[in-house]
């Protein structure tokens, strides 16, 4: 019967993990989504500025854009008044609007400080989402948000399957060098401006790129900072970028270096010998020695503990020693 609800628990908490696998790529997925139609949202603005009639947007960019015209404008009226509701949407990874609602990235935010010296209200109220989510939930923003960690994670995969036939080396770079990254950068954007953040965030130049060619169609220089990411993960290690690169997963991860959730691990369960978790982490985390800076919760050691040791909770929940 013991080994019966045993059997029961690890399939349940193998179970957990594909879930948030799962739900993972499905929130980074509709976050790429979101920036697609706020993209598009730009053409519906200047649509509605220039000719407010569907008749005449057919004459002067075809049916198709007729369709996407009527489409959106009947969507936004069932909120109030079509234009005044796409107003109320808008931007990119730097700064979004939903429903009115700001959203800003701590890192745009202290660029902005540091060539400005002041922040408008509503860019400072736009912060209250990503730090409270780092605060609780920790690095969460690499696995559940970032659209850019798609593309590494593909990548990743990618690069398991090629190392059957080819050599690929595993570099690492220390944690300081996120750090220097955010510094290099707040020093330029204050010397030239912002748009340096295109070049050096992932998911930042995967938003620029994407916005340039849906709103403008045309290729944006972003788009060499995206192959360039992908090389380096590619070449150098699995989720290079995000692991050492990135400084905006290396703020939110010091910044919930205590969040209220994080990994746990069951001592009286986990096999010595067995380093599977440290394998598998993408951040390069060691649960096995209970550490959880830099976790993003993405599941990945869940799924591949051989005894399912390993749990998501608060951090005050006590585990057996």
């Amino acid at each position: 019967m013991g080994e019966i609800l045993q059997q029961r628990f690890l399939a349940k908490a193998m179970k957990s993990g594909k879930t948030l696998m799962i739900f993972s790529i499905f929130t980074r997925f509709s976050v790429l989504g979101l920036l697609c139609t706020l993209a598009m949202l730009t053409e519906y603005n200047n649509l509605k500025i220039a000719y407010n009639h569907p008749r005449l947007v057919e004459l002067s960019s075809g049916p198709a854009m007729r369709v996407f015209y009527e489409s959106t404008d009947k969507f936004f009226s069932i909120f109030g008044e079509p234009a005044e509701m796409a107003q109320r949407n808008g931007g990119m990874t730097w700064s979004i609007r939903i429903m009115g609602t700001p959203f800003t990235d701590p890192v745009a935010a202290l660029s902005v400080l540091a060539k400005s010296r002041r922040w408008e209200l509503g860019f400072a109220l736009g912060l209250l989402a990503p730090i409270g989510l780092a605060l609780i939930f920790g690095r969460v923003f690499c696995s559940y948000v970032c659209p850019a960690s798609l593309l590494f994670f593909a990548i990743a995969r990618f690069r398991r399957i090629l190392r059957k036939y080819f050599y690929f080396p595993d570099y690492s770079l220390p944690g300081g060098f996120a750090w220097g990254v955010l510094a290099g950068g707040l020093g330029v954007a204050v010397w030239i401006g912002h748009g340096i953040w295109s070049l050096l965030l992932p998911y930042f130049a995967l938003g620029q790129t994407l916005f340039q060619g849906i709103a403008f169609g045309s290729l944006s220089v972003s788009l060499g900072s995206l192959i360039v990411f992908s090389i380096l993960d590619l070449c150098l290690g699995r989720q290079f970028t995000c692991r050492y690169v990135c400084p905006t997963g290396r703020l939110l991860g010091f910044m919930g270096q205590k969040s209220l959730v994080s990994i746990k691990r069951d001592a009286t369960e986990c096999l010595t010998s067995c380093q599977a978790c440290v394998d598998i982490c993408p951040m390069k985390v060691n649960p096995k020695m209970d550490e959880t800076v830099d976790c993003s919760l993405c599941g990945e050691c869940l799924v591949i503990c051989p005894t399912h040791c390993l749990s998501i909770s608060p951090r005050n929940w006590k585990t057996s020693s």
